[in-house]
């Protein structure tokens, strides 16, 4: 991840697998030695002591076939694909996934510059509004609309933005967007004054515990 010193606006590269289980990180500048805190990216997406302590994989058991039924049983992958079923709907159950979110990934926006700069937020929904004053990300920036843009989480992992009709517009590489824009892990965004990171984690492999 991406920390960026509130009062000097250095930049610098963390593992964020270096928080363990503290839910708040104290930094102190190397540049000019402000102490600040960050929040992890990773533990705000369990309830306080509850974490996911073993993948839950593995197909289910074929059903036992009576004597007198000669269908065969289903084939390996009609169980493989019964089993990802059932882990899923055990996982949103357990509140460790948002029905329609990509398994075994976690979604964050991290905050570069702006008003938040050095805050990260998890994305935890489909769909997530960004803007000054509503929505879901919260940018506090007069340069920002009150709904600026909007990020996409597909099923299929990609994550996609577009501006809404905003008045200072979305940038990316420098470029105002005109439609919808895919973005990838670790890729930059400018919406007012506010400068954003999109962090997207394999807990596959990377566990976050």
């Amino acid at each position: 991840m991406i920390v960026v010193c509130p009062a000097c606006q250095a930049r610098f590269q963390y593992d964020d697998s270096r928080f363990g289980e503290n839910r708040i990180k104290r930094f102190k500048c190397p540049k000019c030695a402000h102490v600040f805190e960050v929040v992890n990216p990773t533990l705000s997406l369990f309830p306080p002591g509850e974490t996911l302590s073993r993948p839950l994989t593995g197909p289910l058991p074929p059903p036992p076939m009576s004597e007198n039924d000669p269908t065969p049983p289903a084939p390996l992958p009609a169980a493989r694909t019964t089993a990802k079923r059932d882990r899923e709907s055990m996982l949103v159950a357990a509140g460790l996934q948002v029905p329609g979110m990509p398994p075994g990934l976690v979604f964050s926006l991290a905050f570069l510059s702006g008003p938040q700069a050095s805050t990260v937020q998890v994305l935890d929904q489909p769909q997530t509004i960004i803007g000054r004053e509503e929505g879901d990300v919260i940018t506090r920036d007069p340069e920002t609309s009150r709904r600026h843009a909007l990020l996409e989480i597909h099923r299929d992992g990609t994550v996609w933005i577009s501006d809404q009709q905003s008045t200072n517009g979305t940038m990316l590489h420098g470029e105002r967007i005109t439609g919808p824009v895919q973005l990838s892990s670790q890729q930059e965004f400018t919406c007012g004054n506010s400068t954003f990171m999109l962090l997207v984690r394999n807990t596959t492999e990377f566990p976050l515990n």
